[in-house]
């Protein structure tokens, strides 16, 4: 025959968490929340510094708006864009449409101040590549492979 104890009658007792516990929980719960803002914001697709400038830029040409182009681009580069190669690069760009995404693809061999982009628009896409200088301002700017959707 076993011997089996009957379970004790009565509340039990209630233990509350002390201070380093809770102090703890606290700190796990905070870095918790921190990695899961970080994850968001790894995948969330928004654009970074230099894909933002080159869609400001983008835009700007498009629009042939003169004076935001230059507020762009470095003093040296500003005086040398003529109204007539903004009007040029205006009427390549323009028809394309709405800009889409810009996503940046720089690739490993440019050099430090060097950035590449692929810009997809509603009717077209263009590879662009822009040199900034050391304060970010946009110093040389081309583009390539217009390519309109039929």
């Amino acid at each position: 025959m076993k011997n089996v104890t009957p379970p004790v009658a009565g509340p039990r007792p209630v233990t509350t968490p002390n201070a380093s516990s809770r102090r703890n929980q606290i700190v796990i719960l905070v870095v918790f929340v921190v990695v899961l803002v970080v994850l968001v914001r790894a995948c969330s697709g928004h654009e970074n510094k230099y894909e933002h400038m080159a869609r400001d830029l983008t835009q700007a040409v498009q629009n042939n708006d003169y004076a935001s182009v230059a507020k762009l681009e470095n003093t040296e580069t500003a005086a040398e864009m003529g109204h007539g190669r903004l009007g040029t690069a205006a009427d390549r760009l323009a028809p394309l449409g709405k800009i889409k995404s810009v996503k940046e693809n720089t690739p490993p061999g440019d050099g430090d101040r060097v950035h590449e982009f692929d810009v997809t628009f509603e009717n077209g896409s263009v590879h662009e590549k822009i040199l900034f200088d050391p304060q970010d301002k946009i110093f040389k700017f081309a583009y390539d492979h217009v390519t309109r959707k039929k």
